[in-house]
């Protein structure tokens, strides 16, 4: 037990901070209809983390950060400029289209280093076991920076998500309300990136928010419920990962897989609201 603590107490901290933020994103990805525009920025990230260190940034290295924030700068704003056109391309075309891309790209540049396939291999799979107490230190100031606006202005951002598909005429100010949303979800993701890896990433982000929307209709229930059933279960994966010597972020990944399943046997007892 004293083994499970040493090794996981950071992790674990890590994964619990996941939950309440991800899943957060996670309802309002839904209700606009942008599935993989999370896992899209996390490739954008990818991207400039693979070029800071093809060019010679170490790993963890402050460029590196800069090189993946300015890439998911661009792709936030890109993301926020192509709303205009949803009603004759769906935005999960334009979405789809940077990830691919961003990946390709990422292939290209990693192609020209010595360790270009080890390395996009860790920023797909994530090294979350070996988190630090600093570094959760970091995320914990990082989160609390982006809830502030999202706190303060929670009425325009869930009003905008209610409303994503809707025809509005205020182009310009729902254009700043996406940017700021695509732009702290990225921050969030360029902190994340090295440490959890795209595919983790993406299951934090999607899986629990939809457990809450089978079995509720409002966003903060469905935040509530999701939150819950992502700490519960990024925590049984650590224990699993640890007891059954399993890569760490492929047994969180497979175990948000089991309860997606497990969610949609048992969804038709909805709770109310």
């Amino acid at each position: 037990m004293s083994d499970f603590i040493t090794f996981m107490a950071a992790p674990a901290v890590a994964c619990l901070i996941f939950s309440g933020v991800f899943t957060y994103f996670g309802c309002h990805v839904l209700k606009r209809e942008i599935i993989f525009v999370d896992i899209a920025l996390a490739q954008l990230a990818a991207l400039g983390v693979t070029l800071a260190e093809t060019i010679g940034h170490p790993h963890g290295d402050a460029e590196t950060w800069i090189f993946s924030l300015l890439a998911v700068l661009a792709g936030s704003v890109f993301f926020s400029y192509t709303r205009r056109w949803t009603h004759r391309i769906p935005q999960e075309a334009i979405i789809g289209i940077v990830y691919v891309v961003g990946a390709s790209v990422a292939l290209l540049v990693a192609s020209q280093s010595a360790h270009g396939a080890e390395h996009l291999r860790s920023i797909m799979n994530g090294s979350i076991l070996w988190v630090t107490w600093p570094w959760v230190g970091t995320l914990v100031l990082v989160v609390m920076g982006v809830a502030i606006p999202h706190w303060i202005y929670r009425k325009q951002f869930w009003k905008l998500s209610n409303q994503y598909r809707k025809s509005d005429k205020e182009q310009t100010v729902n254009f700043l309300w996406d940017f700021l949303f695509y732009l702290t979800l990225g921050i969030i993701i360029v902190n994340s990136i090295e440490t959890a890896g795209i595919f983790l990433i993406f299951a934090f982000l999607i899986v629990p928010a939809v457990v809450g929307t089978l079995f509720s209709n409002q966003l903060l229930l469905q935040w509530m419920i999701g939150g819950s059933v992502s700490a519960m279960i990024s925590l049984l994966g650590l224990v699993l990962s640890f007891k059954l010597d399993l890569p760490t972020g492929a047994t969180l990944v497979c175990c948000f897989g089991v309860v997606f399943v497990l969610a949609l046997l048992f969804s038709k007892k909805q709770l109310p609201g």
